[in-house]
């Protein structure tokens, strides 16, 4: 009797995750059926709307509006999808485990009578086919979910060789010696000022010169055989930048003055590959470079150094970095330690790395949320201080031991922009999230400014006392540094993806069209300087070395423009 409690429960349960798993599967089925068309259209409207005259400031506010909602509905539904087949393999497994149970607690005895099968027997041989029959449709219909509701991984033809440095093709070392030297975080951070080497620049106000005169001419380019929406930084006279597919990563350096491809070193294979978006890619975070160091991150959680001769001096592998979208934050260097924000869907964690060995100086896994936001470096009192931003809040950490020095819950959204740092103020704004400053000290927030449209991808700009916010719908939006009231807004052809930067008293930016613009903020509008058409979409920031600018263009092209004579 108890025996047959327990089977009746068992089939009960089973119905129960068949009856779940079909429900489930049909309502992920609509919703995708459901979604997929007016996803589509909203996209066809959008663009068309982006081919109209943005000079309409009302016409240039709807399309602004229409691009945040889309790209937010877009990637609510691709998250939800992706949770409905996360649930649909929870209960097909379960389902699974409760067929095997009754099988191992029930099993058929091994004598087969001669006579006919009871009514019990083939009642438990045809539930055996059926259960049988329905595990493996149950596993093609899961697999097929998996190929239509997850974007597929971006294909590149291009492939990469093992690892080689110059022309000579000898594999790369991979266990460095220790030397004993230091670092001094102001010196080197002062050093950079005359560099581009990381994100956005230098830590440190840079002091590169523009070029002559707006007027270019193509000096040289190069075609990078990897994708990657990383920024080219460079190191005296060499650029270095990343790439990656699904299966090959690799870091290349090229010749500031020819464009010459100097080496490329593959990374070690990967343990494990991610999904990541096609616009996001297996190498958007950029890289950082010191006088004899190059530091790259990639989507697959694979942290590398290697000399400035491509030599692999060390490779660490990160947590898998299970993140929606793909991991996009760039990592910051601060004298001797490389910092890595990686912020994924189940772990928050800030690692500092030792730039000599890579082993772990300290680490913080703290209480936040995703996000792709890269970290800031912060000087205050001659110490070293680390800024974050994720989509909870925004956090100090001391740069030497990673202790928390406060915490402002204060941001939301999907916050994927970079800090800037001035007077003792740090200066933040994305959509959805947050646009103000916050005191150094204790995180107070100085001011917020609820009212004018934040940037959703491009970081915004600080400028004498002007905070400028560049959105992708091509707006320009200056708010007071002081008390972040709205000064200004200005509209232009189209809109921003690649961070503006602050250079030889002008900022420089490049639109999505390929225009490359020098501007200079007056009191009540942003005067352009300079104006000119690359002809190429770009979403990276430009870099600067001796009164060039050198460009990743979105076709995986490095190019070099110099004034013309």
């Amino acid at each position: 009797m108890k025996n047959d409690e327990i089977r009746r429960t068992l089939r009960f349960l089973q119905w129960t995750a068949l009856t779940f798993i079909l429900v489930l599967g049909t309502l992920l089925a609509y919703d995708m059926v459901r979604s997929r068309a007016p996803l589509k259209q909203a996209q066809d409207e959008l663009a068309a709307l982006k081919q109209r005259d943005l000079a309409d400031a009302e016409l240039a506010k709807t399309v602004r509006d229409l691009d945040y909602l889309y790209r937010a509905t877009y990637f609510q539904t691709a998250d939800k999808q992706r949770r409905g087949v996360l649930l649909l393999g929870i209960a097909f497994f379960v389902l699974c485990g409760l067929f095997g149970a009754e099988m191992c607690w029930f099993a058929p005895k091994l004598k087969v009578p001669r006579g006919a099968a009871s009514a019990p027997e083939k009642e438990r041989r045809q539930l055996l086919v059926f259960a049988s029959c329905g595990i493996v449709v149950l596993a093609v219909a899961l697999v097929v979910l998996r190929i239509v509701l997850v974007p597929a991984e971006t294909k590149k033809p291009a492939q990469i060789a093992e690892a080689q440095t110059g022309s000579t093709g000898q594999p790369a070392a991979t266990k460095p010696d220790v030397p004993a030297e230091t670092i001094d975080l102001l010196a080197a951070l002062e050093v950079e000022t005359t560099q581009w080497p990381q994100f956005r620049g230098s830590t440190l106000p840079n002091s590169n010169a523009l070029p002559a005169s707006w007027d270019f001419r193509q000096k040289w380019s190069t075609s990078i055989e990897l994708p990657g929406n990383n920024s080219p930084v460079i190191w005296d006279d060499l650029v270095f930048l990343s790439g990656g597919d699904g299966k090959n990563h690799a870091v290349f350096c090229c010749d500031a003055n020819t464009g010459e491809l100097k080496w490329k070193t593959a990374a070690p294979a990967a343990a494990n590959t991610p999904e990541v978006t096609e616009d996001t890619g297996y190498a958007a975070p950029t890289m950082c470079a010191d006088s004899k160091r190059v530091y790259a991150v990639f989507a697959t959680g694979q942290v590398l150094c290697l000399a400035h001769d491509g030599t692999l001096l060390w490779h660490k592998q990160l947590p898998d970095p299970v993140i929606m979208y793909g991991y996009a934050s760039s990592p910051l260097l601060m004298g001797d330690k490389l910092i890595v924000q990686y912020d994924l869907d189940e772990t928050q964690t800030i690692y500092a790395l030792n730039v000599f060995t890579g082993e772990t100086v300290w680490n913080n896994e703290r209480e936040s949320a995703q996000s792709w936001s890269s970290p800031k470096g912060v000087i205050a009192d001659g110490k070293g201080m680390i800024f974050t931003a994720g989509n909870l809040c925004a956090e100090l950490f001391d740069l030497e031991t990673g202790e928390q020095l406060w915490y402002q819950d204060c941001m939301g959204g999907e916050v994927a922009a970079s800090a800037s740092v001035r007077d003792g103020k740090i200066y933040f704004s994305n959509s959805g999230a947050f646009t103000g400053a916050l005191n150094v000290n204790d995180g107070e927030i100085l001011f917020q400014n609820d009212e004018s449209p934040a940037p959703d991808v491009a970081s915004a700009v600080l400028f004498c006392d002007q905070y400028l916010l560049f959105g992708s719908g091509g707006t320009i939006i200056a708010i007071d540094a002081a008390d972040g009231h709205e000064l200004y807004e200005e509209d232009l052809d189209n809109g921003f993806y690649a961070s503006p930067v602050a250079v030889g008293g002008r900022i420089v930016a490049v639109d999505l069209d390929g225009v490359l613009y020098s501007f200079e903020p007056e009191e009540d509008e942003i005067e352009i300087k300079g104006k000119f058409e690359i002809g190429k979409k770009v979403v990276c920031v430009p870099a600067f070395h001796k009164g060039n600018i050198i460009l990743r263009t979105a076709e995986n092209e490095l190019i070099c423009l110099e004034a013309k004579p």
